[in-house]
């Protein structure tokens, strides 16, 4: 029998802000030492969560992240392409690792309590750089504290709608195209219906312009099409159909230059 969901820890924004400050002025070493301390001592949780996740699960997803990381290049600056595959591994790492509530992961105070309690390291080497006077690291806020490019987050939500195995075969442009259009891929079966489609047209000459196409394609669509009682195999009809439509227009687009 699977262990049941738990909730997370949170972080208010104004702590996690309070707290970023402080670690943005500290080494790497000095913030990596604050992060393996992490412990739910004290922590705020969603007021009725009946389960809640303990230091060991903290410290086991920590732990986790970090072996992706250092696979991935952690703590050199590393390449584009590492920090896409460590997004890639990861997005399966923390669904599976934290069995968290899908209700719970909605709060971006959860997320900001992984990224600036549990793996704030981490988030400095994905998307950090050091002032131009070397006083402080500085990262976007949208990667600490917006619930749509939150640094882990994202991924997660990633890999709850796709798929953990599809979430693994896609890149960052791809996922954004997916994943950040709620009115198309809020409904799970239809998005990981897209992914799948799109993962199948990887010898299509302009892979990334047919994707975008479509999903201009689907949001027209949908305003009088409802997905929502679609069998399976109709949702792969609408897919199919949707692309085959953008593939022509492409064509026809290119035949006209």
């Amino acid at each position: 029998m699977s262990p049941a969901p738990v909730c997370f820890p949170r972080l208010p924004l104004s702590q996690a802000v309070a707290t970023w400050q402080d670690l943005s002025r500290k080494s790497l070493e000095e913030i990596t030492e604050f992060a393996g301390a992490v412990s739910t001592a004290g922590a705020a949780f969603y007021p009725v969560a009946t389960g809640r996740c303990t230091d060991s699960d903290l410290l086991e997803l920590r732990q986790a992240v970090m072996e992706a990381a250092r696979a991935h290049g952690y703590p050199d600056v590393g390449r584009g392409k590492e920090k896409t595959a460590f997004d890639q591994a990861v997005s399966k790492i923390l669904y599976e690792k934290m069995n968290i509530l899908p209700s719970d992961a909605t709060s971006v105070e959860v997320w900001n309590f992984i990224n600036v309690r549990v793996l704030p390291d981490v988030v400095i080497w994905r998307y950090g750089r050091r002032s131009i006077d070397g006083s402080r690291w500085e990262v976007t806020e949208e990667r600490l504290y917006s619930m749509k490019r939150t640094t882990f987050g994202r991924l997660w939500w990633r890999a709850c709608l796709l798929g953990p195995d599809i979430s693994q075969r896609l890149a960052e442009d791809e996922s954004v195209q997916l994943i950040e259009r709620p009115l198309i891929t809020g409904y799970a079966p239809l998005a990981r219906a897209i992914a799948i489609r799109h993962l199948a047209t990887i010898s299509v000459t302009r892979r990334m312009d047919l994707l975008r196409d479509a999903m201009k394609r689907f949001t027209r669509r949908l305003v009088v099409v409802s997905v929502f009682h679609m069998s399976d195999s109709q949702l792969t009809e609408l897919v199919d159909d949707v692309f085959r439509e953008s593939q022509e227009a492409l064509k026809a687009e290119e035949s006209r230059r």
